[in-house]
Protein backbone atom coordinates (compact mmCIF):
# COMPACT_ATOMS: atom_id res chain seq x y z
CA UNK A 1 0.00 0.00 0.00
CA UNK A 2 1.22 3.54 -0.59
CA UNK A 3 1.95 5.43 2.55
CA UNK A 4 -0.35 8.48 3.23
CA UNK A 5 1.02 11.76 2.08
CA UNK A 6 2.72 13.66 4.89
CA UNK A 7 1.06 16.31 6.68
CA UNK A 8 2.74 20.38 6.07
CA UNK A 9 4.48 21.56 9.06
CA UNK A 10 3.11 25.19 9.96
CA UNK A 11 7.01 26.15 9.72
CA UNK A 12 7.13 24.27 5.90
CA UNK A 13 3.69 25.43 4.96
CA UNK A 14 5.20 29.00 5.60
CA UNK A 15 8.27 28.59 3.95
CA UNK A 16 5.81 27.32 0.69
CA UNK A 17 3.77 30.53 1.57
CA UNK A 18 7.20 32.54 1.36
CA UNK A 19 8.45 31.05 -1.69
CA UNK A 20 5.39 31.67 -3.57
CA UNK A 21 5.42 35.20 -2.80
CA UNK A 22 8.98 36.00 -3.31
CA UNK A 23 8.88 34.52 -6.69
CA UNK A 24 5.59 36.59 -7.37
CA UNK A 25 7.15 39.65 -6.07
CA UNK A 26 10.71 39.55 -8.02
CA UNK A 27 9.00 38.84 -11.39
CA UNK A 28 7.85 42.83 -10.46
CA UNK A 29 11.05 43.66 -9.30
CA UNK A 30 12.58 42.01 -12.50
CA UNK A 31 10.39 43.82 -14.82
CA UNK A 32 11.45 46.67 -13.08
CA UNK A 33 14.56 46.87 -13.43
CA UNK A 34 14.50 45.23 -16.95
CA UNK A 35 13.17 48.72 -17.90
CA UNK A 36 15.63 50.82 -16.48
CA UNK A 37 18.94 49.21 -17.35
CA UNK A 38 19.50 47.04 -20.13
CA UNK A 39 17.94 43.33 -20.12
CA UNK A 40 21.02 41.46 -20.86
CA UNK A 41 23.42 43.12 -17.98
CA UNK A 42 20.79 42.97 -15.41
CA UNK A 43 21.07 39.36 -15.76
CA UNK A 44 24.45 39.29 -15.71
CA UNK A 45 24.61 41.27 -12.48
CA UNK A 46 21.87 39.07 -10.92
CA UNK A 47 24.57 36.29 -11.74
CA UNK A 48 27.59 37.79 -10.65
CA UNK A 49 25.97 38.20 -7.34
CA UNK A 50 24.80 34.89 -6.92
CA UNK A 51 28.67 33.85 -7.94
CA UNK A 52 30.17 35.72 -5.73
CA UNK A 53 27.78 34.64 -2.56
CA UNK A 54 28.22 30.99 -3.63
CA UNK A 55 31.96 30.44 -5.41
CA UNK A 56 32.86 28.58 -2.28
CA UNK A 57 30.30 25.55 -2.89
CA UNK A 58 32.33 25.41 -6.60
CA UNK A 59 33.59 21.57 -7.03
CA UNK A 60 35.05 20.52 -10.32
CA UNK A 61 32.63 19.20 -12.92
CA UNK A 62 31.08 15.74 -13.26
CA UNK A 63 33.90 13.62 -15.62
CA UNK A 64 30.79 11.27 -16.53
CA UNK A 65 28.67 13.11 -19.20
CA UNK A 66 30.62 16.44 -19.48
CA UNK A 67 29.41 17.50 -21.94
CA UNK A 68 25.94 16.55 -20.80
CA UNK A 69 26.62 19.41 -17.94
CA UNK A 70 27.76 21.94 -19.82
CA UNK A 71 24.29 21.32 -22.06
CA UNK A 72 22.27 21.78 -18.60
CA UNK A 73 24.41 25.02 -17.81
CA UNK A 74 23.99 27.01 -20.97
CA UNK A 75 19.57 25.97 -21.12
CA UNK A 76 19.06 26.60 -17.28
CA UNK A 77 21.42 29.65 -17.24
CA UNK A 78 22.36 31.85 -20.00
CA UNK A 79 20.05 30.98 -22.58
CA UNK A 80 17.09 30.69 -20.37
CA UNK A 81 17.72 33.99 -18.73
CA UNK A 82 19.24 35.95 -21.69
CA UNK A 83 16.27 35.10 -24.20
CA UNK A 84 13.70 35.91 -20.91
CA UNK A 85 15.07 39.16 -19.83
CA UNK A 86 15.28 39.90 -23.37
CA UNK A 87 11.48 39.34 -23.78
CA UNK A 88 10.54 40.95 -20.43
CA UNK A 89 12.50 44.33 -22.10
CA UNK A 90 10.21 43.83 -25.28
CA UNK A 91 6.81 43.08 -23.42
CA UNK A 92 4.49 46.28 -22.31
CA UNK A 93 3.06 43.97 -20.10
CA UNK A 94 3.96 41.72 -17.54
CA UNK A 95 0.89 39.72 -16.86
CA UNK A 96 0.80 37.28 -19.52
CA UNK A 97 4.32 37.19 -19.97
CA UNK A 98 3.85 35.45 -16.64
CA UNK A 99 2.07 32.76 -18.18
CA UNK A 100 4.31 31.79 -20.65
CA UNK A 101 7.34 31.34 -18.20
CA UNK A 102 5.23 28.37 -16.87
CA UNK A 103 5.02 26.53 -20.12
CA UNK A 104 8.79 25.13 -18.72
CA UNK A 105 6.66 22.16 -16.86
CA UNK A 106 4.90 20.82 -20.20
CA UNK A 107 7.47 21.44 -21.78
CA UNK A 108 9.65 19.28 -19.97
CA UNK A 109 7.34 16.68 -20.55
CA UNK A 110 7.27 16.68 -24.26
CA UNK A 111 11.66 16.96 -24.41
CA UNK A 112 11.44 13.59 -21.45
CA UNK A 113 9.45 11.93 -24.10
CA UNK A 114 11.57 12.20 -26.99
CA UNK A 115 15.29 12.73 -25.16
CA UNK A 116 14.14 10.23 -22.51
CA UNK A 117 11.80 7.78 -24.03
CA UNK A 118 9.74 8.55 -20.72
CA UNK A 119 6.02 7.20 -20.85
CA UNK A 120 4.13 9.85 -20.02
CA UNK A 121 0.41 9.35 -18.66
CA UNK A 122 -2.36 10.42 -20.25
CA UNK A 123 -3.13 13.00 -17.66
CA UNK A 124 0.38 14.67 -18.31
CA UNK A 125 -0.60 14.88 -22.08
CA UNK A 126 -3.81 16.27 -21.26
CA UNK A 127 -1.97 18.83 -19.29
CA UNK A 128 0.65 19.62 -21.96
CA UNK A 129 -1.98 20.13 -24.29
CA UNK A 130 -4.20 22.20 -22.18
CA UNK A 131 -1.10 25.15 -20.54
CA UNK A 132 -0.03 25.14 -24.72
CA UNK A 133 -3.56 25.67 -26.09
CA UNK A 134 -4.11 28.19 -23.02
CA UNK A 135 -0.97 30.04 -23.92
CA UNK A 136 -1.33 30.45 -27.48
CA UNK A 137 -4.73 31.75 -26.72
CA UNK A 138 -3.83 34.66 -25.48
CA UNK A 139 -2.62 35.49 -28.71
CA UNK A 140 -6.42 36.06 -29.62
CA UNK A 141 -6.12 39.05 -27.62
CA UNK A 142 -4.92 42.86 -28.82
CA UNK A 143 -3.47 43.62 -26.32
CA UNK A 144 -0.96 40.40 -26.26
CA UNK A 145 -0.91 40.25 -29.74
CA UNK A 146 0.65 43.39 -30.04
CA UNK A 147 3.57 42.01 -28.02
CA UNK A 148 4.02 39.41 -30.03
CA UNK A 149 7.89 39.11 -30.13
CA UNK A 150 8.25 39.21 -26.51
CA UNK A 151 5.59 36.88 -25.95
CA UNK A 152 7.53 34.06 -28.24
CA UNK A 153 10.87 34.82 -26.70
CA UNK A 154 9.76 34.29 -23.35
CA UNK A 155 7.89 30.90 -24.75
CA UNK A 156 11.25 30.33 -26.04
CA UNK A 157 12.96 31.06 -22.43
CA UNK A 158 10.88 28.53 -20.59
CA UNK A 159 11.56 25.32 -23.41
CA UNK A 160 15.20 25.98 -22.60
CA UNK A 161 14.52 25.67 -19.07
CA UNK A 162 12.31 22.30 -19.63
CA UNK A 163 14.57 21.26 -21.71
CA UNK A 164 16.98 22.52 -19.15
CA UNK A 165 14.97 20.17 -16.40
CA UNK A 166 14.92 16.85 -18.53
CA UNK A 167 19.47 17.38 -18.76
CA UNK A 168 19.17 17.54 -14.92
CA UNK A 169 17.02 13.98 -15.20
CA UNK A 170 19.60 12.62 -17.62
CA UNK A 171 22.30 13.66 -14.98
CA UNK A 172 21.00 11.38 -12.35
CA UNK A 173 20.72 12.51 -8.96
CA UNK A 174 24.18 12.66 -7.81
CA UNK A 175 24.60 17.07 -8.65
CA UNK A 176 25.08 19.12 -5.26
CA UNK A 177 22.43 21.85 -5.51
CA UNK A 178 24.68 24.46 -4.48
CA UNK A 179 27.35 24.04 -6.32
CA UNK A 180 24.92 22.91 -9.48
CA UNK A 181 23.80 26.70 -8.56
CA UNK A 182 27.45 28.10 -8.23
CA UNK A 183 28.01 26.51 -11.60
CA UNK A 184 24.70 27.91 -13.45
CA UNK A 185 26.33 31.44 -12.00
CA UNK A 186 29.60 30.99 -13.64
CA UNK A 187 28.29 29.57 -16.73
CA UNK A 188 25.84 32.74 -16.64
CA UNK A 189 27.69 35.79 -15.67
CA UNK A 190 30.83 35.89 -18.09
CA UNK A 191 28.06 35.43 -21.13
CA UNK A 192 25.74 37.41 -20.51
CA UNK A 193 27.90 40.33 -19.59
CA UNK A 194 29.75 39.44 -23.04
CA UNK A 195 25.74 39.71 -24.97
CA UNK A 196 25.48 42.98 -22.89
CA UNK A 197 28.56 44.21 -24.47
CA UNK A 198 27.93 43.00 -28.11
CA UNK A 199 24.47 43.98 -28.37
CA UNK A 200 23.52 46.65 -25.62
CA UNK A 201 24.45 50.11 -25.56
CA UNK A 202 24.41 53.30 -22.69
CA UNK A 203 25.60 50.99 -20.34
CA UNK A 204 26.95 53.32 -17.96
CA UNK A 205 24.52 56.11 -18.57
CA UNK A 206 21.47 53.96 -17.80
CA UNK A 207 23.15 52.58 -14.78
CA UNK A 208 24.18 56.79 -13.34
CA UNK A 209 20.42 57.38 -14.13
CA UNK A 210 18.70 54.14 -11.98
CA UNK A 211 16.75 54.54 -8.87
CA UNK A 212 18.87 53.20 -5.63
CA UNK A 213 15.69 51.01 -5.51
CA UNK A 214 16.82 49.56 -9.03
CA UNK A 215 19.92 47.72 -7.76
CA UNK A 216 18.13 47.06 -4.41
CA UNK A 217 15.48 44.90 -7.17
CA UNK A 218 18.91 43.51 -8.09
CA UNK A 219 20.19 42.24 -5.26
CA UNK A 220 16.71 40.71 -4.27
CA UNK A 221 16.39 38.66 -7.46
CA UNK A 222 20.12 36.89 -7.00
CA UNK A 223 20.29 36.62 -2.60
CA UNK A 224 15.72 36.48 -2.20
CA UNK A 225 14.43 34.48 -4.98
CA UNK A 226 17.66 32.79 -6.17
CA UNK A 227 19.73 31.80 -3.30
CA UNK A 228 17.22 32.09 -0.49
CA UNK A 229 14.02 30.99 -2.00
CA UNK A 230 15.75 28.11 -3.51
CA UNK A 231 17.44 27.00 -0.52
CA UNK A 232 13.62 26.79 0.88
CA UNK A 233 12.67 24.64 -2.30
CA UNK A 234 15.49 22.15 -2.02
CA UNK A 235 14.62 21.44 1.41
CA UNK A 236 11.02 20.62 1.09
CA UNK A 237 10.96 18.82 -2.19
CA UNK A 238 13.26 16.20 -0.20
CA UNK A 239 10.62 15.68 2.36
CA UNK A 240 7.48 16.19 0.77
CA UNK A 241 5.68 14.89 -2.38
CA UNK A 242 5.92 17.46 -5.44
CA UNK A 243 1.78 17.18 -5.36
CA UNK A 244 2.08 18.17 -2.02
CA UNK A 245 4.32 21.40 -2.82
CA UNK A 246 3.13 22.18 -6.16
CA UNK A 247 0.20 23.84 -5.48
CA UNK A 248 1.10 26.17 -3.07
CA UNK A 249 4.08 27.24 -5.88
CA UNK A 250 1.39 27.84 -8.66
CA UNK A 251 0.23 31.23 -6.34
CA UNK A 252 3.62 32.53 -7.85
CA UNK A 253 2.03 33.26 -11.27
CA UNK A 254 -1.20 34.25 -9.46
CA UNK A 255 0.63 37.00 -7.39
CA UNK A 256 2.65 38.34 -9.75
CA UNK A 257 -0.63 38.58 -11.93
CA UNK A 258 -2.50 40.55 -9.34
CA UNK A 259 0.62 42.99 -8.60
CA UNK A 260 1.24 43.45 -12.57
CA UNK A 261 -1.94 45.00 -12.74
CA UNK A 262 -2.40 46.92 -9.38
CA UNK A 263 1.56 47.64 -8.88
CA UNK A 264 2.54 47.97 -13.05
CA UNK A 265 -0.97 49.45 -14.78
CA UNK A 266 -1.12 45.92 -16.59
CA UNK A 267 -4.05 45.67 -19.04
CA UNK A 268 -6.31 42.53 -18.10
CA UNK A 269 -8.59 41.80 -20.27
CA UNK A 270 -11.30 39.03 -19.78
CA UNK A 271 -9.47 37.20 -22.81
CA UNK A 272 -5.92 37.13 -20.81
CA UNK A 273 -7.47 35.92 -17.88
CA UNK A 274 -9.08 32.60 -19.51
CA UNK A 275 -6.02 32.09 -21.81
CA UNK A 276 -4.05 32.27 -18.09
CA UNK A 277 -6.93 30.11 -16.08
CA UNK A 278 -6.20 27.63 -18.92
CA UNK A 279 -2.71 27.64 -18.73
CA UNK A 280 -2.13 27.61 -15.40
CA UNK A 281 -5.16 24.71 -15.48
CA UNK A 282 -2.75 22.37 -17.86
CA UNK A 283 0.23 23.49 -15.78
CA UNK A 284 -1.15 22.24 -12.40
CA UNK A 285 -2.51 18.76 -13.83
CA UNK A 286 1.19 18.55 -15.64
CA UNK A 287 3.09 19.39 -12.24
CA UNK A 288 0.45 17.24 -10.01
CA UNK A 289 0.79 14.08 -12.41
CA UNK A 290 4.79 14.26 -11.57
CA UNK A 291 5.71 12.26 -8.32
CA UNK A 292 9.34 11.75 -8.93
CA UNK A 293 11.25 14.47 -10.30
CA UNK A 294 13.41 16.84 -7.79
CA UNK A 295 14.56 19.53 -9.56
CA UNK A 296 18.27 20.84 -8.73
CA UNK A 297 18.10 23.53 -11.12
CA UNK A 298 17.11 26.90 -10.52
CA UNK A 299 13.84 28.66 -10.16
CA UNK A 300 13.01 29.83 -13.90
CA UNK A 301 11.72 33.22 -12.32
Amino acid sequence: MTAAPRALAPLDLLQLLSIALIWGVNNIFAKIAIDALPAMMTAALRFVIVLACLAAWLRPPPKENRWLFFAMLACVGPLHFGIQYAGLKLAHDLAPMVVVMQLWAPASVVFAAVLLKEIVSPLRWAGVAVAFLGAASLNFDPVVFAQGWALLFVATASCCYGLGTVLVRRLGGGLDPWATQAWIALASAPTLSLASLAFEHDHLEQAQHAHWSIWFFVVFGAVVSSIVANAFIFRLVQKYEVSRTTPYLLMTPVITFTLAAFVLGDTITPNIIAGAATTMLGVGLVALAERRFKPVAPSPD
